[in-house]
């Protein structure tokens, strides 16, 4: 039993009374013996309680009930009940209660010597259905959420040996699937190998294709993929390596940049690469990106974490990377490490010039690895890239877990957040870490963790995933679809290109209807439905349609809003629209 300071002064009272009656033999009289009972019947403004008298301390009970308030140790100076008097169980009606709100409760007892107190209970008030204008406040947050389409070494796409058609029917269902799982954006590689997945007069036709690099395989993947995109409400993003060629011990095709110059080229550990340093290798690779976004109709360019080599940065073998006579010419009094740097970040600069100049509507996107350090490693500044805004996007390849003894996810992350100068990032995650014994704490749970923790910051704007083969048809796949993307996302704003933006739809209902005016240059309406964040005052907005319609009919008990969209530039809401 629990009793306050001024409760010891009655109890002294009392016990010097008694000690007075007891020289005549009287029975002592103490305050009461209480307990409080469990709240019950909690509505957003009632509740029920009450207590349970065991003792009346040799006095009769002359007041019980119970007492609350929001603060702790409530007293009857406060709110109470008055439930009669006696000994025994009671039962207290509470009412007046504010909806949503945490309340301290005790029972108490009255007797000629004093109040008695029970142990303290707590309990939290029902939240109102309707979304509160004045106290609480909509999260809408637009999400990044990307899958890497992979075709080097066929993981995910092309299968080998099949034919032109049976590839061309797995690239549309694959993308379809996505879809399902509520991705937006298609990472397609086009690029694995200086060669192509698409039409090019600069470069041969995959060898992942046919198994001959240089063979026709009778369709154009980029333009298939980018067509099953753009109809499913996706965007592609092209995702080229710049400078790596592949295995050593592949056979080239005729018209493949390293045979046709083979000056061009460096072997390194079993591995042939473009030279970073050369000046022909730089106007190369922007000839293959203009004639990628002069022919095709790509949302983005995509670059990878792969550079220089790993391992060419190194003090004891500096040249084992062989670019030496290059250096030797281009080096400009630098040292090899800054040099090739520098090569690096006038690439980066000079690709997002160009990509702006052809269409400023196509985004660039580099996904370095995860950690700055590490990306240092293969001469790729990202922290430089951001300062100097040569990118729309970052997606640094975060594939480690929280509390990670050297790579934290919760501190690379924060790292990325904190260094981003106003550009998106968008983390990726090892979905191929999930079920491998080797990861134990990669789980379901993990991953929604991680992004949960980039939900929360500022710059962090949805995640990209590594890599598709991974959630087609497992438990990650479902968890993804129930869980981590239970609703469509529109696409947060990046780069610098803007259109005009809508003005407010404005919203009425008639019954559960709800309905909007048309807006000058909306070319789409997105209703969404408001999910309490647990019991807080924030509300999630989940979207529930997004198409040309101007009407929905909504759920009682929800509440609603819409706004209108114009490609990636987004309105503004007029209110919440609650369904009684």
């Amino acid at each position: 039993m629990k009793i306050n300071s001024s409760v010891y002064s009655l109890l002294l009272a009392g016990l010097l009374i008694s000690s007075i009656i007891s020289c005549q033999k009287d029975p002592i009289m103490v305050i009461p013996k209480i307990t409080v009972t469990p709240v019950a019947s909690i509505t957003m403004t009632t509740a029920s309680s009450g207590g349970a008298i065991s003792s009346d301390g040799g006095s009769a009970i002359t007041a019980r009930g119970v007492c609350w308030s929001t603060s702790q140790i409530p007293t009857i100076s406060g709110n109470k009940t008055t439930d009669g008097s006696g000994i025994g169980s009671f039962t207290s009606s509470i009412t007046g209660l504010t909806p949503g709100t945490k309340y301290y409760l005790r029972a108490y007892a009255t007797n000629a010597v004093g109040t008695a107190y029970s142990d303290q209970a707590t309990f939290t008030t029902v939240n109102s259905p309707e979304y509160n204008p004045s106290t609480e406040q909509v999260l809408l947050k637009h999400e990044f959420r990307a899958a890497w389409l992979t075709t080097v070494g066929n993981y995910d796409w092309p299968q080998k040996n099949a034919t032109g058609e049976s590839q061309r029917a797995a690239l549309i269902a694959m993308i379809e699937r996505l879809k399902v799982l509520n991705f937006n954006v298609v990472l397609f590689h086009a690029r694995p190998s200086s060669d192509a997945f698409y039409r090019s007069n600069l470069v041969p036709w995959s060898m992942y294709l046919t198994g001959i690099q240089g063979a026709d395989p009778g369709f154009d993947p980029l333009a298939v993929a980018i067509q099953a995109c753009h109809e499913r409400g996706m965007e592609l993003h092209a995702w080229l390596n710049p400078y790596r060629i592949g295995a050593s011990t592949n056979t080239l095709a005729s018209n493949h940049p390293a045979v046709i110059h083979p000056d061009w080229a460096i072997e390194y550990s079993g591995n042939r690469y473009l030279n970073p340093g050369l000046p022909e290798v730089k106007t190369h690779l922007q000839d293959v990106i203009r004639e990628i976004i002069n022919n095709y109709n790509v949302d983005g360019i995509h670059f990878d974490d792969y550079f220089y080599p790993s391992g060419a940065k190194s003090t004891t073998t500096p040249f084992g990377f062989n670019d030496k006579p290059t250096f030797d010419t281009y080096g400009g009094g630098l040292t090899i490490d800054d040099w090739r740097e520098k090569n690096v970040n006038d690439m980066v600069r000079d690709v997002n010039l160009l990509i702006k100049s052809l269409n400023p509507k196509v985004v660039f996107g580099i996904s370095p690895q995860g950690k700055q350090e590490n990306s240092m490693t293969v001469y790729a500044d990202a922290t430089e890239w951001l300062q100097k805004k040569w990118l729309d996007y970052l997606a640094p390849q975060i594939y480690w877990q929280i509390g990670h003894a050297t790579a934290d996810f919760d501190m690379v992350i924060k790292y990325w957040n904190s260094n981003s100068n106003g550009v998106p990032i968008i983390p990726g995650l090892a979905a191929y870490k999930y079920g491998d014994p080797a990861y134990p704490f990669y789980t379901l749970q993990e991953i929604q963790n991680e992004v949960n923790l980039g939900r929360t910051l500022n710059s962090v704007t949805g995640n990209c995933w590594f890599r598709v083969a991974y959630f087609l048809n497992n438990s990650l796949g479902t968890y993804i679809e129930s869980t981590v993307y239970p609703s469509p996302s529109l696409l947060p704003k990046l780069g610098n290109f803007s259109e005009p933006v809508p003005a407010s739809p404005q919203t009425s209902i008639n019954l559960k209807t709800i309905s909007w005016n048309a807006v000058t240059n909306a070319k789409l309406y997105a209703v969404y439905e408001l999910v309490r964040d647990g019991s807080t005052l924030n509300w999630n907005a989940h979207s529930c349609q997004i198409s040309t319609a101007l009407s929905f009919t909504g759920t009682s008990n929800k509440n609603y809003l819409v706004i209108a969209v114009n490609g990636k530039e987004k309105s503004g809401y007029d209110k919440v629209i609650y369904v009684p």
